[in-house]
């Protein structure tokens, strides 16, 4: 089933982007109740969900914290400070095929698999 394109999905997407610091849903509910105050927080955590099902964008999940998402999707890895709880890219290329080589290893059939590497971001170390 297709699924209707609308104004709302546009502008939660265009803030995800224009935002670019990996933002929870609440985040991103915050921007755009700014500018488009008509926007329900529950539309944010739905259009969000569905975009990341569909792989329009990345959830970066936080085992202690809310979701984090990402509008670039292209194989890369994330760092989550502990601290105050910002995610950042990690800037470095992608290894290789990791499914595959894990499949290999325990016989499992992936489908993904994140990285996200946990410490305290500079600021936190201070």
């Amino acid at each position: 089933m297709n699924e209707r394109h609308t104004i709302q999905k546009d502008i939660i997407y265009a803030a995800l982007c224009e935002m670019k610091n990996h933002p929870t849903a609440d985040m991103v509910y915050e921007k755009v109740h700014g500018t488009s105050p008509t926007i329900s927080k529950a539309t944010v955590y739905r259009v969000l969900g569905r975009m990341a099902e569909r792989g329009t964008i990345l959830r970066i999940p936080v085992t202690d914290g809310a979701d984090h998402y990402d509008h670039q999707t292209h194989a890369h890895y994330h760092v989550h400070c502990d601290v105050c709880g910002k995610v950042d890219d990690v800037d470095m290329p992608a290894l290789g095929d990791l499914c595959a080589a894990v499949t290999d290893r325990c016989g499992y059939e992936l489908a993904d698999y994140t990285v996200l590497f946990h410490g305290r971001c500079g600021e936190c170390q201070m």
